[in-house]
């Protein structure tokens, strides 16, 4: 994704749909927003990397207004939602990791080459197929030594910087390494190893090979009617994994399209706690935990005032730096800005504040939630029903069916004490009928169903159970000699 110039930064118009749709096709990266950058204008945040190559920033008033008569055009918020590239808005990315991490991790590190390898072959090239290069990190391909076909992702740390310490610089490697290595469910990334390869870190973790949900989104795979199942069924797997990681006391901060990437079998996976904070229990790098996440729970540990994560995915509390925040109502507004994607094909709002430019959609939502607020001030604990909700556009005439529509307000409450909490989300009557392919939390999969072919069943019966088999994967590209640097499914880590 590129970063754009000081010049182009400055122009205030949308791209064209003619120019999106001419534009050339790049691979996707999860952490490649390298260059400092402050808005002219613009809240002076202590940012230290680029998250989007177009900035709609300076859009005023909603993306599609209303006719003398008050009506909207349905069919032209979907064609220009849809015509908006994915990264669109996702503004400036600020990674401020936890001020409260553990002085002596427990951390076993190998030499990189000792255990894995650049094969030569056509998957991974001569010195191994780059999957990603930012100013944080840069994550290649491999394969363990002694099984060319076992093809993990290894994410090689940026070089310490002069500001920090090497103690801190270190400290900062082996919180991610722990927490992930700690966590174990189907929709997290399985950590592998930390390793060293001539004086720097390396992460080895699973191989995702059709990329991430970045990617998807961006070539317009999931838009449409005929995609309504995908949709679902890959937010039923977001929110299983973020109430899995709740449940242990971890809050992820930074769910975002690239952070979120899919296998072959269409599972997604949770990836990058690179600013996560343990916010409950005992930190799993700790020798008490043994390696263990979800020890010692107990008292919920708020976060710090301080810009962390995406800016349209960032909650509003986190924006505002008013005071701390419970960091697990971050993850929930995330994980519905996330389906929101999904629905509109981009970020419908630059950032979570009212009245600032290019946010006139969340400020339409604020507006919703203010006037039912008002009309259930007397109502102890009332609740959004089936027929009575908060009215907000564009959100009424997009999101379908009206049951999504109402869970995803509940999560995009701007009150987060009001905010429902990611185990209502997943218990949810309705969430629980969505079809998902992949099994709930950590079930054994059933050899039976690993050779059913997607593409030709919808859905058959296993052992009483009702299997629905969907097929996430986007069209597989071409391949050619040209395209061993941007093999289809290059995933962003």
């Amino acid at each position: 994704m590129a970063i754009r110039s000081r010049e182009q930064a400055s122009k205030p118009t949308l791209p064209s749909s003619e120019s999106f749709l001419n534009k050339k096709p790049r691979a996707s990266t999860s952490f490649l927003r390298s260059r400092p950058h402050v808005p002219k204008g613009g809240d002076q945040l202590q940012l230290r990397r680029r998250a989007s190559s177009v900035d709609y920033s300076k859009q005023e008033g909603p993306l599609v207004p209303a006719a003398a008569d008050g009506q909207i055009d349905v069919t032209q918020i979907q064609r220009q939602f849809w015509e908006m590239p994915a990264e669109s808005g996702t503004g400036l990315k600020a990674r401020r990791m936890s001020l409260s991490l553990p002085d002596d991790f427990v951390v076993d590190v190998a030499e990189l080459l000792a255990e894995f390898e650049y094969e030569h072959h056509k998957l991974l090239g001569r010195h191994g197929k780059s999957l990603g290069k930012g100013g944080q990190a840069k994550v290649k391909a491999m394969v363990r030594k002694g099984c060319p076909t076992e093809v993990v992702a290894v994410k090689e740390f940026r070089s310490k910087t002069r500001s920090e310490t090497k103690e801190e610089y270190e400290k900062k490697i082996k919180s991610e390494y722990t927490l992930s290595k700690s966590l174990n469910h189907p929709n997290v990334v399985s950590t592998i190893r930390l390793c060293i390869d001539h004086g720097r870190w390396n992460h080895v973790m699973e191989y995702c090979t059709e990329g991430d949900l970045f990617s998807m989104v961006r070539d317009g795979h999931l838009k449409g009617e005929e995609r309504e199942k995908d949709r679902l069924c890959l937010f039923k797997q977001l929110v299983r994994g973020v109430n899995y990681l709740h449940a242990n006391g971890i809050a992820h901060r930074d769910l975002k399209l690239e952070n979120l990437l899919l296998t072959s079998d269409s599972a997604l996976k949770i990836a990058d706690f690179g600013v996560s904070e343990v916010f409950s229990g005992t930190h799993p790098g700790l020798r008490e935990a043994g390696g263990q996440c979800g020890k010692n729970m107990g008292e919920v540990r708020r976060c710090a005032p301080g810009i962390c994560g995406s800016l349209p995915y960032m909650a509003p509390e986190v924006l505002q730096k008013g005071g701390d925040y419970d960091p697990r109502g971050v993850d929930v507004w995330s994980s519905a800005v996330v389906m929101l994607h999904f629905i509109f094909g981009g970020a419908i709002w630059a950032k979570a504040q009212v009245g600032d430019a290019g946010s006139a959609n969340y400020s339409e939502l604020v507006r919703g939630w203010e006037r039912w607020n008002e009309k259930h001030r007397d109502t102890d604990g009332a609740v959004i029903s089936e027929a009575d909700y908060p009215y907000v556009k564009p959100f009424d005439l997009m999101v379908k069916p009206p049951a999504l529509r109402r869970v995803l307000l509940q999560m995009l409450n701007p009150n987060p004490d009001n905010r429902v909490t990611i185990a209502e989300v997943v218990n949810n009557r309705w969430v629980k009928n969505i079809e998902c392919c992949q099994k709930a939390d950590n079930e054994e999969p059933d050899p039976a169903t690993t050779m059913i072919d997607a593409a030709k069943k919808a859905s058959l019966m296993r052992g009483g159970q009702k299997l629905f088999c969907h097929n996430h994967a986007p069209p597989k590209k071409q391949f050619s000699s040209h395209s061993l640097g941007k093999m289809p499914g290059q995933p962003g880590y």
